[in-house]
């Protein structure tokens, strides 16, 4: 090898001859470029690194197919002429390892395309110095080998190949950040920024400024230009969660911006190119909320270009060992302690729960027992024996619901943040179970 990256350029129909000058632009390398007809033998011929096939027409996607049927590992990448999700997904589905619309500029696209590959492939090669513990994987937070957490590891992955949105459905505390971060980690937007929004925390006399900025004295205390949340992740991933209390307003603006790719600040006179993905999440049934008319339809069928559900933790229980150790070594890293997994007995109270509140309610739990076991001295086996006849750190979600705003006295901001959760998701589950302010305060009331 000569150290030089070996591209195969494979033409369709028209020829895009842009694509292999533009390839010959990248940094050491050696250009070939055939007809996708003749991909195979092209292929055995060139021997590339890396093999770009032009457009997303069948006979392109046909090309994908049969080199991917032979060669299991080589990076192939599809240079697109649409930029939309139905030709990405496509070629995901034939084989492709990334999906790249020209958007106008192939030479671009190209170059991005040679620049993710060559990453990825450094990436491949293990560190000469650093230990392979220090680099986590963008799936570590994603714990389970049940088939429902090895079905979201590949959607993941699939959705990292291309530049869809993507909606992320699950109940509250099963992990939808984690799932976002993991995404745009693995996508070619990863040295961009990812920008999270919780939508319910949004009070809607800000919310325009918030996601679409200000120009300088748009109102009363504007004294100077901001940028909202869409122009900050420009280049990289927006994570809109909660994306179901979003006002119909701001629904209707921000499908204005996923379809034009353009913003106005609040008081501006320009519109600015924004190049944004997102990545919605919901713990609701989106789709309900679209037949009840309180979520438009047009916006929820361009978020959900990919769909990932995951499951409660009460549906993969045969995951609880490998959390419980996966909590208890992050635990031991962040705070330089020893402790081990308890043996299978002791585990019970953790393993016989329900976890109303999925992997986050598991995270708090083991934290406080573990910090509680770390300060008292007392084993982390016998505390968890102690949760067998009392209620406490595993205790039912009403239960500690209640337990919580009592240790806050019913203050509904501090309770929130003490669960995880944001003050309005805290209301609802207040509404859910009946729980009712003992000073007398309306549930629907907001805390002070």
């Amino acid at each position: 090898m000569d150290g030089r990256l070996r591209i195969l350029v494979l033409d369709g129909e028209p020829p895009r001859p842009d694509l292999a000058a533009a390839a010959r632009a990248c940094p050491g390398a050696d250009v070939r470029a055939a007809p996708a007809a003749d991909a195979g033998r092209a292929v055995e011929d060139a021997r590339p690194a890396l093999v770009l096939v032009a457009g997303d027409a069948a006979a392109a996607l046909d090309a994908v197919r049969a080199l991917r049927a032979r060669h299991a590992d080589l990076p192939i990448v599809v240079v697109g002429v649409r930029d939309e999700a139905a030709p990405a997904v496509a070629a995901m589905q034939a084989g492709a390892t990334l999906y790249v619309p020209a958007r106008g500029d192939g030479g671009r696209a190209v170059v991005e395309a040679c620049t993710l590959v060559t990453a990825r492939a450094g990436e491949r090669r293990p560190p000469r110095a650093a230990p392979p513990a220090a680099i986590a994987s963008p799936l570590a937070g994603l714990v389970g080998d049940g088939p429902a957490m090895v079905e979201v590891r590949e959607l993941v992955r699939t959705a990292a190949r291309t530049e869809a949105h993507v909606l992320v459905e699950g109940e509250t505390g099963t992990g939808k950040e984690v799932v976002a971060r993991a995404i745009h980690a693995l996508s070619r937007r990863a040295s961009g920024p990812f920008v999270p929004v919780n939508c319910a925390a949004v009070p809607d006399t800000l919310a325009e400024s918030e996601f679409f900025g200000h120009a300088r004295g748009a109102f009363t205390g504007a004294v100077q230009e901001r940028p909202g949340v869409l122009q900050l992740a420009d280049r990289g991933t927006l994570f809109l969660d909660e994306v179901e209390d979003l006002s119909p307003a701001l629904q209707a603006k921000l499908l204005r911006v996923v379809q034009d790719r353009e913003v106005r600040p609040l008081g501006g006179t320009t519109l600015r190119r924004v190049d944004v993905r997102l990545v919605a999440a919901s713990n609701r049934d989106l789709w309900r909320l679209v037949e009840a008319g309180t979520f438009r339809r047009d916006l929820y069928y361009r978020l959900r270009v990919l769909t990932i559900q995951l499951p409660p933790l009460r549906q993969r229980r045969e995951d609880l060992p490998l959390l419980i150790g996966h909590f208890i070594a992050r635990f031991n890293r962040q705070h330089g302690t020893s402790f081990t997994v308890p043996p299978p007995a002791a585990l019970r109270p953790l393993l016989e729960h329900t976890w109303p509140g999925n992997v986050r309610e598991l995270e708090n739990s083991l934290e406080s027992l573990l910090t509680l076991a770390s300060a008292s001295g007392v084993p982390l086996a016998a505390l968890l024996d102690r949760q067998r006849v009392g209620a406490g750190l595993v205790a039912d979600e009403r239960t500690r619901i209640v337990q919580v705003l009592e240790e806050h006295r019913w203050n509904r901001q501090r309770a929130a943040a003490a669960l995880g959760i944001s003050r309005v998701t805290l209301w609802r589950r207040m509404e859910r179970h009946g729980i009712r302010d003992p000073l007398g305060a309306p549930v629907g009331q907001a805390a002070s």
